[in-house]
């Protein structure tokens, strides 16, 4: 048990490191008030800018990136301000650096509600997004889970495979997946649902690479022609599971 937990910190620090490494070579100099133009061998901000403008060292945050210091929740908030991460982003760095209890299917009594919304599609998604039940209205517009072999029932696979507008549905999607990943680096699912989808719908590879992080949001989209607004809808008391919905857009 003493080795799962130190192998599962190890990774929550990998990826926090590669995660703030991403988000440094977005980062435009002009945006933070530094010089833009010369010469600069990478993208974005270098790390001694970042450290200079989060207030804390270029040694320790060399180390931070490089998976070998353990911040505290106030030097993250800084560090993700600067990287110009919103609310959910910052908190989601912060929970890189404790222990995440294992995903678990947790969202049975929560099927029966998908019936209440008979005309609007409902799917009901574990932590790893798996599907885990849908709607009648769901399987009319996207079709019917069950009708793929099981290690497929997750929502990015089952919507990329789709012919319905959901171009930006996806992004906000992959963004909840990215920070499942990132908590649960060494979760042998989440590692197959990462092949399953750059294996069987490599176009969309630059949405399965990204590391972007953040609110999911209320991406709008078309269904049968009407707009609609897709919610992630995440039950009190704790539980992974979560329900999307794609509503009528008011």
């Amino acid at each position: 048990m003493v080795q799962v937990t130190v192998t599962g910190s190890a990774a929550r620090r990998r990826e926090l490191g590669a995660c703030l490494r991403a988000y440094r070579h977005l980062i435009e100099p002009e945006s933070v008030g530094l010089p833009g133009g010369g010469r600069r061998r990478t993208r974005g901000l270098r790390r001694e800018e970042l450290a200079a403008l989060a207030g804390v060292s270029l040694t320790w945050y060399t180390g931070l990136e490089q998976g070998r210091v353990t911040p505290s929740g106030q030097v993250l908030d800084a560090v993700g301000r600067v990287l110009s991460l919103d609310a959910v982003g910052r908190a989601h760095l912060r929970r890189l650096t404790a222990p995440q209890p294992p995903l678990a299917h947790d969202g049975d009594a929560l099927v029966g509600l998908l019936r209440t919304w008979p005309v609007t599609p409902a799917a009901l998604l574990d932590g790893r997004l798996d599907v885990l039940a849908t709607n009648a209205a769901w399987n009319r517009v996207f079709g019917d889970p069950g009708d793929h072999e099981p290690a497929t029932r997750h929502v990015l696979w089952l919507l990329a495979m789709t012919s319905a507008p959901v171009a930006a549905l996806l992004p906000a999607l992959a963004r909840q997946f990215r920070m499942a990943a990132n908590l649960h680096a060494d979760d042998a699912r989440i590692t197959e649902i990462g092949r399953l989808l750059r294996a069987d719908h490599p176009r969309l590879r630059p949405w399965w690479d990204c590391r972007g992080v953040g609110a999911f949001g209320h991406p709008s989209l078309r269904l049968d022609g009407q707009p609609a607004t897709a919610h992630l809808l995440r039950p009190a008391g704790g539980t992974a599971s979560s329900i999307l919905v794609l509503a009528p857009a008011v």
